[in-house]
């Protein structure tokens, strides 16, 4: 056997806190309290900026279009990430890309590779849906195409936004926070899964529907599937791809009735198959965490 040594490798992903990082280290407790006052300056401010636009438009005679309602529904999450970039840059004093991925740049091939997966995967769920119930998709006719083509323009600005925003808070924000602190792997996911579920125990679609508990299921594994889908990968670009595509989905193709994403999207459905969004859920998440490790997808190009 040769008894030279062998010279180390670097390795190719580096935690939060190593020397090439830098940054302010934080303990559990400061993590946690940063958390909440984060989770605060969304609830209030965020709260007061969707108040102030809400009046700044209430008499206007375009007051009702889509694009408006749109607007008003997600100006608070540029509040959210507003405030999540202060706390990065400010407070654990570190560029925001180095929060967002261990990789020496955003991976921009991993968040395609997402993005065009759950893409498919709603789009088949779509054309299932309309096969096992034709009566239930429907053609959404608007007076107004020009207000449709503005809320578009707007959506494609802001519905990322909110995404990341939410990536940003629900997943990224726990990984670093667990980050070396846990050895067991769900840990991260199930903390996650709840945290997601709770933000959304006021959607309507909780209202609007006799299977409830389902539906929270079904926020409980995204949360969970979606941490996976950061830690396994060592950061959050699958995450943002996925979560980017299915909400893009709802606002360009088929929304449905009582969504607590108002859109004016092309077709209507009058009630989620939450089963069906349940298997979409699963598979399109399994093949992004197992294909998305190969070194075509996890290159930092």
């Amino acid at each position: 056997m040769n008894d030279r040594e062998i010279p180390s490798q670097k390795p190719l992903y580096t935690p939060l806190y190593s020397t090439e990082s830098g940054g302010n280290r934080l303990n559990l407790i400061q993590w946690i309290v940063c958390f909440i006052c984060i989770e605060l300056v969304w609830t209030f401010l965020g709260g007061a900026s969707t108040t102030l636009f809400s009046e700044l438009t209430r008499n206007r005679s375009w007051s009702t279009y889509s694009w408006v309602i749109y607007l008003n529904q997600h100006i608070n999450f540029v509040v959210l990430f507003g405030s999540i970039f202060v706390f990065v840059r400010y407070i654990l004093r570190i560029p925001l890309r180095t929060f967002i991925t261990q990789a020496p740049r955003f991976r921009w091939k991993l968040f395609r590779f997402s993005l065009f997966v759950w893409l498919v995967g709603v789009s088949i769920a779509t054309l299932i849906t309309a096969l096992i119930e034709p009566q239930a998709i429907m053609l959404y006719r608007t007076p107004r195409i020009w207000d449709r083509l503005t809320l578009m323009i707007l959506a494609l600005l802001f519905t990322p936004l909110q995404c990341i925003a939410e990536e940003l808070l629900f997943r990224t924000y726990v990984w670093r926070m667990m980050e070396g602190r846990i050895k067991k792997f769900w840990i991260p996911g199930v903390i996650s899964g709840l945290i997601f579920t709770l933000a959304h125990l006021t959607n309507s679609e909780l209202q609007s529907t006799n299977y409830s508990v389902f539906v929270l299921f079904y926020y409980f594994l995204t949360g969970f599937l979606f941490m996976e889908m950061t830690r396994i990968h060592g950061g959050s670009e699958a995450a943002f791809g996925a979560h980017i595509a299915n909400n893009l989905f709802l606002v360009f193709i088929i929304n449905y009735a009582g969504s607590s994403l108002p859109s004016d999207s092309w077709f209507i459905q009058q009630n989620p198959i939450i089963w069906l969004d349940l298997v979409v859920l699963s598979l399109c998440s399994a093949c992004i965490i197992w294909m998305g490790k190969h070194k075509r997808f996890s290159s930092d190009s």
